[in-house]
């Protein structure tokens, strides 16, 4: 069966001496994990598009019988240049894309959550960084996959908080430092990604 979608590459790995396990999270399926066939030849064609951050148009061959797609075709959409471009912007992308990969199940579709990454992606690629724009990234993803905190008492911050769960990115922007209500909200995360979770960010300490 061939099958066609839009997805952005979240991660890869290596498979075998020349093939690549990439995960590509797909605007109609949902994360994949996809075998591209002789990308890390100096002739593979589909090089481009199995690198992480790479938003395309892909065309996948899945065998009867199998869950393990081969990716035989596509289109690049976008590599993000401006993330390539800052170190910065980069970690946090790739942040980014490590949490919704953290969240997210295989082969469940998430709309919702595709279009926040992909709009994330976007106007970081675009305008840049942000000091509260980690932790609004992590919150609306939290909330898309069913461990929302936006229910959490904040205090006298009630605004800040809403404009991190649902405000534009230029709104997160806007928001000035806090240092209480910042470590307030790490300390979130340590406990659910570390203590609940179990989960050690990776791309975390670049990101601070």
């Amino acid at each position: 069966m061939i099958f066609c979608d839009y997805g952005i590459v979240l991660n890869r790995r290596q498979l075998r001496e020349n093939d690549r396990i990439v995960t590509v999270f797909t605007e109609a399926g949902g994360k994949v994990e996809v075998n591209f066939k002789s990308v890390r030849l100096a002739r593979g064609k589909l090089r481009a598009l199995s690198e992480p951050l790479s938003w395309g148009d892909f065309r996948f061959y899945l065998k009867k019988g199998s869950s393990f797609p081969v990716c035989t075709g596509g289109t690049s959409l976008s590599v993000f240049p401006g993330l390539r471009n800052d170190f910065g912007r980069l970690c946090l992308a790739l942040h980014y894309c490590e949490i919704v990969n953290r969240l997210t199940p295989a082969q469940q579709p998430a709309p919702d959550k595709y279009a926040l990454l992909l709009g994330a992606l976007h106007d970081l690629d675009t305008l840049g960084g942000g000091p509260w724009l980690r932790q609004a990234f992590t919150l609306r993803v939290l909330e898309l996959a069913g461990f929302g905190f936006r229910e959490t008492a904040t205090g006298t911050e009630a605004a800040l908080w809403d404009t991190l769960h649902a405000g534009t990115w230029a709104q997160v922007r806007e928001l000035p430092g806090n240092k209480e209500v910042s470590g307030f909200v790490d300390g979130l995360f340590a406990r659910f990604f570390g203590e609940h979770m179990g989960i050690e960010l990776r791309t975390l300490p670049f990101v601070r």
